[in-house]
């Protein structure tokens, strides 16, 4: 018999991207010359790790109580205010006059995951998350006790919106309250950033769908928001229509320090809840708060301290600005290369805008994959697609990649 609690004796992390990541590294240490396409963590163009100069000035400064107290469960008040100026930028004084603003520390973009998904599923409830996914949506839905359903993300190179709508209509009849989750822009894994007008739809219909009371929360998971290529100004202005979003309505932003500040290993993130509704806002604190408590007690005060010295400082704030800038650059060139390359050899991806990863339809990926493993390449293969990350890699690495993997498709039939 076993010791495990019931529901536990199924636990089995099945989750190839970190195992395989971790077999790329090694053999990278071993030969230089394999190319180690798999964590989603940016490198420079020379193989290191990025790290910004600014954020590591301002880590010199902290005093040894802003890096080693204890924090609070929620976060202090400069790293909020911190976060807020960051999300919100030049529309923070529109969001702080329209609507009513919370926000929760969490350990990376995941603890802001796991706690929505604590708050906002009844036991049983399936929450809605796209079908190229991370795939520890799914991870977080069970151990929540909750269930999950896909949407269709694509049709005809574009968001399916007719999919999204008709799984939420079916949620609120089966189960009266909706949790959804959005990953964008630069969506993980396909690299997909919604249009203007997407998100306009979207967010009508999330009106409509909630009028009559229904409960409706929102999950943005923004994570690579400040590696879209349309700069960090113009990615915010859909975040504009959360303002117009009805009292039944809780949208929950999920923050990544891990990437924006490439604070990977610190782990530290945030909830970010948006409504027009106070109470919600009021529930949200204390829920939130509680699980928190009880998951991890708190997170990193040097993370928070860190993000907070950054950002709310304006001459840190401008040269990080900088630096992250320049690194979009050059992964956006990385990414037209590869997308590039891509055509000259006939190599399918799906829609793609911008972000991390590139990612390639194919009946058999494990077949493939193992084959560029005896190339000394090493990807991630994920279901029915091979994950590429582009942020990871050269542009000559992006310039060669598409066509050997092509071949390994061909030599393989597939």
């Amino acid at each position: 018999m076993s010791l495990l609690a019931k529901r536990s004796i199924i636990k089995e992390d099945k989750s190839n991207i970190i195992t395989l990541g971790a077999i790329a590294k090694e053999e990278k240490k071993k030969d230089p010359s394999v190319i180690n396409a798999t964590i989603g963590m940016y490198y420079d163009e020379k193989g290191k790790l990025v790290t910004y100069k600014s954020v590591n000035e301002a880590l010199m400064e902290l005093t040894d109580d802003e890096k080693y107290a204890y924090a609070s469960t929620p976060g202090s008040n400069s790293y909020h205010e911190a976060l807020k100026r960051w999300i919100f930028r030049q529309y923070y004084d529109e969001f702080m006059q329209k609507t009513f603003v919370s926000c929760m520390a969490t350990p990376g973009g995941s603890g802001a995951i796991s706690n929505t998904f604590t708050n906002y599923l009844n036991e049983g409830d399936e929450v809605l998350i796209p079908n190229y996914m991370w795939g520890n949506y799914k991870q977080f839905a069970y151990e929540n006790h909750a269930s999950y359903r896909t949407y269709n993300l694509f049709k005809d190179g574009h968001l399916d919106l007719d999919d999204i709508k008709k799984n939420i209509s079916e949620l609120k009849e089966k189960q009266k309250r909706i949790l959804l989750v959005i990953n964008d822009p630069c969506q993980n894994p396909t690299g997909y950033t919604m249009t203007d007008e997407e998100w306009i739809i979207l967010t009508d219909f999330i009106n409509e769908v909630s009028s009559d009371g229904t409960p409706f929360i929102l999950l943005h998971d923004m994570a690579y928001i400040d590696y879209d290529y349309r700069g960090f100004d113009s990615t915010r202005n859909n975040l504009r229509l959360y303002q117009k979003l009805n009292k039944n309505v809780l949208v929950i932003l999920a923050f990544s320090g891990s990437k924006t500040l490439a604070l990977y290993g610190i782990r530290i993130g945030a909830q970010v809840a948006i409504s027009t509704c106070e109470e919600n806002i009021i529930e949200f604190a204390k829920a939130n708060k509680f699980s928190s408590r009880a998951k991890w007690s708190n997170t990193t005060n040097l993370g928070a301290n860190l993000i907070a010295k950054v950002i709310l400082d304006d001459e840190k704030r401008k040269a990080f600005e900088k630096e992250l800038e320049d690194a979009r650059n050059i992964l956006v060139k990385r990414a037209e290369t590869f997308i590039a390359s891509s055509k000259e050899v006939g190599l399918e991806t799906l829609p793609f805008q911008c972000g991390f990863f590139i990612t390639i339809p194919c009946k058999n990926p494990d077949e493939v994959y193992k084959k560029l493993v005896q190339k000394k390449i090493h990807i991630i293969p994920l279901g029915n697609v091979l994950r590429v990350t582009i942020s990871a890699i050269t542009i000559a690495d992006c310039k060669l990649l598409p066509k050997m993997i092509k071949d390994a498709m061909i030599e393989l039939n597939i």
